[in-house]
């Protein structure tokens, strides 16, 4: 099976257990469960890089679809609205993040006797020299919307239509989000680095 027929049988398989489901099934609900806690893990660790709050996401995500299942248009694709679940919760706990961020750093300006700990120069060094580091400190620097659509594009594999779906905006708005997102990759990494993992800010029309 090729991977786009993969994709296919996949959407088929989430659109059909999530009719189920809805329609009163429970044993249906665990096997969506199975079916996409990988892949909306995935999604919650490239946009958050933390493995714990990637899960805490994937948690709150299956107890967001559990609840709103009755809300879920059936003539819309299930992975489109479950996946928007994820992201918007991946991407509120990123915003989160940053705004605790903020307020730590201002109470530590405030307290100018407090001594930084000095990181591990040679730890560091290394971990700059690798390319997979580079990549992910990169992504990580990223804004939250791109963040969300790099995973979604780069990592899962979704067309711009998915995408566009999942993030409930126009095509064209993914398509520019990517392309600036791949500039500031670009700006970051530069365009040799970016060649090197196959990630194009192109990436198709599909």
């Amino acid at each position: 099976m090729s991977q786009a027929d993969a994709g296919t049988d996949l959407r088929e398989r989430g659109d059909a257990l999530a009719l189920a489901f809805q329609d009163g099934d429970p044993q249906a609900f665990a096997a969506l469960v199975d079916l996409f806690q990988e892949r909306f893990y995935r999604v919650a660790y490239r946009i958050l890089g933390d493995p714990d709050e990637a899960l805490d996401v994937v948690q709150d995500a299956f107890v967001k679809v559990h609840a709103a299942i009755g809300s879920w248009d059936r003539e819309a694709r299930f992975g489109s609205w479950a996946f928007r679940i994820v992201t918007n919760l991946a991407i509120d706990g990123l915003r989160r993040r940053g705004r605790e961020r903020k307020a730590w750093e201002g109470r530590a300006q405030e307290q100018p006797d407090v001594q930084e700990d000095r990181a591990d120069e040679g730890l560091a060094a290394a971990d700059q020299s690798a390319l997979v580091g580079q990549i992910k400190a990169a992504i990580e620097g990223l804004p939250p919307g791109q963040r969300a659509i790099v995973a979604l594009r780069h990592y899962e594999g979704f067309s711009l239509k998915e995408i566009a779906d999942i993030r409930g905006c126009a095509l064209g708005t993914v398509k520019s989000t990517l392309h600036q997102a791949f500039r500031n990759l670009r700006t970051s990494l530069g365009a040799e680095v970016l060649e090197a993992v196959g990630a194009r800010a192109g990436g198709g029309e599909r």
